[in-house]
């Protein structure tokens, strides 16, 4: 429809300017009576074409760029997080503020380029109606002005690509301005350091803008003046060489000066479709423009036993024979139980969480449920519920159904984690998430709490807290959890509750040490504890750790 319209647009404007000059060149044959009815009707056909083709074009364009963000969020949405972390995050902003503009910017120039390119095509055509002579002068002037000028835009459009990879690298600086702000308070020196960074990659970024305006700028301005060029070649030689009448020359005129302003456009918006492209590719680079399909989410495993992990291995930057490597750990998470991960800083504790909740795939070994490899079992990952170190909080908490949580559940939860005097909701809606760090991981959990996994996944979660909480969580959320025949993984460095776990597993440079997984704290894996442990067994010894 929009190329029906658009070519009906141009197509009666031709007809309309045909008609006027041949009223200007034969005068008006069969008096003002007959020629008024015919002009005012094609004036109103080139109105209303031009309107109806105008309406939808924006109609067309305003959807498609709608449909093209929704996608591409569908995209970002449905990207594996190893892959995240292959891209970078900083990556995935920039595309989804860059790349998301420019091709929205691309479908919203495409139909009308389309449009003046319509009437470009149909005032050749005219123009080779008026005088066949004439506009072989004029086409073998516009094909040497159309390819030098495509030479001239050409050594602009090759800085397209660098500019995008220039915005990747600003994109992260900006984000450190944000993420870093403290300590670039604390450290003028820090701060006059990256703000030299900043400047050198916003002058490269300057650089390779300035080449591709200045070029593309150039390519338009030679564009124009081959257009005057040919015309006034094809004046002198129309008068002097091919004797030309003058009513006809004036027809030729007329139309090549019409002609000027839709070929400026398809000339200026050929930027705006080459970046538009010039994102497509990079998002095309990030992965990002396979089908994406969208299935119903799969119920969690029904009465699971047993998570074994046999084998595990995962390399960061496998090209990278010095990255960190991790494994081969072998491991049984077992229903029901309270399960410790301990070990020091860069031993691998957030990997294996990464892993056992199939955020990542493993380079070597598999991980199985009850003996059927995850990747068999649908739903796997809905048996967790996580905080991770890097937790985000969404401002709606929701249930597994994606339905809002009812606010008299939520006001019971904010209670228990001492928030009812910090944060509020209505609907589901949180009042606010402005909160400490300690107090943004209770947040954290109460959405975990919502979320009721069967397995709730802690990392490094009492970090933040202070004693009385940590104290709280250790010795009445974990064992109640348990209680509710929920399983327990939490990553932590608190000696002084390692007793209430049911089983210690040390990692040590991405292996588990020699001591390996062992029972610990006096209770079973899978027999459900309601009872805090007492003072006495509430300090292990490191040695006992081990």
């Amino acid at each position: 429809m929009a190329i029906v319209l658009s070519a009906a647009s141009a197509g009666f404007s031709i007809v309309l300017l045909g008609y006027l000059n041949r009223l200007a060149a034969d005068g008006v044959a069969g008096g003002v009576a007959q020629a008024l009815p015919v002009g005012i009707g094609l004036i109103l056909i080139m109105f209303v074409t031009s309107i109806a083709s105008g309406t939808y074009l924006a109609r067309f364009g305003s959807a498609t760029i709608a449909e093209v963000r929704a996608d591409l969020c569908l995209r970002y949405l449905k990207l594996d997080y190893e892959k995240l972390l292959e891209i970078g995050k900083h990556q995935v902003t920039g595309s989804l503020v860059a790349d998301v503009g420019r091709l929205a910017t691309l479908f919203t120039v495409l139909p009308l380029f389309f449009f003046n390119g319509m009437m470009v095509l149909f005032s050749f055509g005219y123009l080779g109606i008026i005088s066949w002579q004439l506009f072989l002068i004029f086409a073998a002037f516009m094909a040497f002005a159309i390819g030098s000028s495509l030479y001239l835009m050409g050594k602009g459009a090759r800085a397209m690509a660098a500019i995008r990879d220039e915005e990747d690298e600003l994109f992260e600086h900006f984000a450190a301005i944000a993420n870093g702000k403290k300590e670039l308070l604390l450290n003028p020196a820090r701060a006059d350091h990256f703000s030299g960074v900043v400047g050198e990659s916003i002058e490269r970024n300057r650089k390779l803008g300035y080449a591709l305006q200045k070029w593309w700028n150039h390519g338009g301005t030679w564009s124009s003046t081959m257009i005057f060029t040919a015309l006034f070649t094809v004046v002198l030689l129309g008068t002097s060489w091919l004797d030309v009448p003058p009513v006809t020359l004036m027809q030729f005129v007329i139309v090549v000066l019409y002609l000027m302003n839709p070929l400026n456009y398809v000339i200026v918006a050929s930027q705006d479709i080459a970046q538009g492209f010039a994102s497509a590719r990079k998002m095309s680079s990030l992965g990002l423009t396979a089908p994406v399909t969208t299935s119903p989410a799969a119920a969690k495993p029904a009465q699971w036993q047993q998570i074994t992990a046999s084998g595990l291995r995962y390399r960061y930057n496998a090209s990278d024979a010095h990255g960190f490597a991790f494994g081969p750990v072998d491991l049984t998470v077992n229903r029901g139980e309270i399960l410790f991960v301990i070990g020091g800083n860069g031993s691998g504790k957030s990997t294996l969480a990464l892993l056992l909740t199939a955020l990542i795939k493993p380079d070597g070994g598999h991980l199985a449920v009850d003996g059927e490899p995850v990747g068999d079992v649908p739903g796997y990952r809905q048996l967790f519920s996580t905080v991770f170190f890097d937790f985000h909080l969404f401002g709606h908490v929701v249930d597994r159904t994606g339905k809002p949580a009812p606010d008299k559940t939520l006001t019971t939860l904010l209670r228990k984690m001492d928030l009812q005097d910090k944060v509020s909701s209505s609907g589901g809606k949180l009042s606010t998430m402005d909160l400490s760090q300690g107090q943004r991981k209770r947040l954290a959990l109460v959405q975990a709490y919502v979320d009721d996994g069967e397995i709730f996944l802690f990392d490094e979660w009492a970090a933040d807290q202070d004693a009385e909480f940590r104290r709280y969580f250790y010795l009445e959320l974990l064992p109640e959890l348990r209680a509710r025949g929920k399983t327990v993984i939490a990553v932590t460095h608190d000696e002084k509750y390692f007793g209430q776990a049911d089983r210690l597993v040390k990692l040590e440079q991405g292996q588990i040490s020699p001591a390996g997984a062992q029972d610990h704290g006096g209770t079973t894996p899978c027999t459900p504890s309601t009872t805090p442990s007492n003072s006495t067994n509430e300090t292990v010894s490191p040695s006992s750790a081990t």
